[in-house]
């Protein structure tokens, strides 16, 4: 899978912007407010592999995010959601590359927001401008998945035109038991820009 000139440059220092909202690559200057995101037991509930206790273990996290966007060819974009208007950290919008060929590529779709700005749309806005980056690039698919109690998730997905593709029964262990999963997907043809 070779990535086209074009998306191979714009794939370099990520910074796309919404009406209220900055998506970029994360820099050092995100430890700490990434730190309260990421140890709140409220924001990390619905991710706990996501879930740190250690500044270390934060700092590792950030860091792993930080050479993902030096790198040529990129498999992960681990996006900061910054509030256009305050400058704060609101949470993280993240794209990896599943599966891919010549002729587009699988990309998985995740994102986290601050618990003090949930209910806001942010989560929505930036989950729908990386799905524009992508398209914009070489995306064939891209699919998101989360607890089919996670209600939350659920509607961001929706509200980005995201199908629900399947149900999947007792599927993933959380917090001391198998929970259903919801799966939802985008096609090229399907997104409408």
């Amino acid at each position: 899978m070779t990535y086209t000139p074009e998306f191979a440059e714009k794939s370099r220092n990520v910074r796309l912007e919404t009406e209220r909202l900055i998506l970029r690559e994360h820099r050092l200057a995100d430890l700490e407010p990434l730190h309260a995101i990421l140890t709140d037991p409220a924001a990390t509930w619905y991710l706990p592999f996501m879930r740190k206790e250690e500044l270390a273990e934060t700092e590792s996290y950030l860091r792993s995010a930080m050479r993902d966007a030096d790198r040529p060819f990129r498999l992960r974009f681990n996006l900061a959601v910054e509030e256009k208007a305050s400058g704060a950290l609101l949470g993280s919008v993240s794209l990896h590359m599943i599966d891919g060929t010549a002729e587009g590529a699988h990309y998985g779709l995740g994102y986290f927001i601050r618990p003090a700005s949930w209910n806001l749309g942010y989560a929505s806005e930036a989950a729908r401008e990386a799905l524009r980056f992508v398209f914009g690039g070489n995306a064939r698919r891209v699919s998101a998945s989360c607890l089919a109690e996670n209600l939350g998730s659920r509607r961001v997905a929706e509200k980005c035109g995201m199908t629900q593709e399947a149900l999947l029964v007792a599927h993933t262990w959380h917090e001391g038991e198998w929970r259903d999963c919801a799966v939802y997907r985008m096609l090229r043809e399907e997104y409408g820009g």
